[in-house]
């Protein structure tokens, strides 16, 4: 029987402070429109947060909900509209024309907004590139401050890493972090990724995660760089 096979993972779910978000050059203006709330500009008082998987959106929204006594939608229905109240504070997590979000219903929602609430919407695509059939949607999301996060650097890239390792409860040393940094993609996606394949063979072999371990794991994740 392979008893490497029935390791105990006891980590705990990584922390949404605020104090425990990484800030960087590529989302210092994403954090600063979450720290200027209540005072957002714009008709529907809102921020438009624009910025590929990973890469700390719904960490942004957690601090911001928080902040705000804020709901999270991650689908509309008309039930929601009356569950919401009058002036709420809403997160539209990555909404998109569909089943999912019908456009009347966001439309209402919107307005009830614009009359006392506020929004972010997190998003993977741009406002003007979401495709809305309802000129009024589409003018509602592209009039909404509009804050990206960008590709991130070494910096950045360092402390996601070591990050994402603490959350695991994974011990990684400055020469492991560093050798992985200098070869990883250079995506929040990425980071993640390696960091939980590299836990799992730790686990796997029950041994401290070294720079040979570091490699095999890359080898696996992006042969293409190495």
């Amino acid at each position: 029987m392979n008893t490497s096979q029935f390791t105990i993972d006891f980590t705990s779910p990584p922390s949404f402070e605020r104090q425990d978000f990484i800030l960087g050059g590529c989302n210092a203006i994403a954090a600063d429109w979450i720290d200027r709330w209540p005072d957002w500009p714009g008709r529907i008082p809102g921020v438009f947060l624009l910025g590929p998987a990973d890469a700390g959106k719904s960490h942004l929204a957690a601090i911001w909900m928080k902040m705000s006594n804020a709901s999270l939608l991650k689908k509309l229905s008309p039930d929601d509209l009356e569950v919401l109240g009058p002036t709420p504070h809403v997160v539209l997590d990555h909404p998109l024309p569909g089943q999912s979000w019908p456009e009347d219903i966001l439309f209402h929602l919107l307005n009830r907004i614009s009359e006392g609430g506020s929004l972010l919407v997190l998003s993977r695509v741009p406002a003007a590139e979401m495709g809305w059939s309802l000129a009024d949607v589409a003018s509602r999301m592209a009039g909404l401050v509009a804050a990206e996060i960008t590709t991130p650097d070494d910096s950045l890239l360092t402390a996601l890493v070591q990050k994402h390792a603490d959350d695991l409860g994974l011990a990684l040393d400055g020469e492991v972090v560093r050798y992985i940094v200098g070869r990883m993609e250079r995506s929040f996606s990425s980071a993640r990724a390696i960091i939980a394949a590299t836990n799992a063979l730790a686990l796997a072999r029950k041994k401290k995660v070294t720079i040979s371990m570091a490699r095999e794991v890359l080898d696996q994740q992006q042969p293409r760089l190495l």
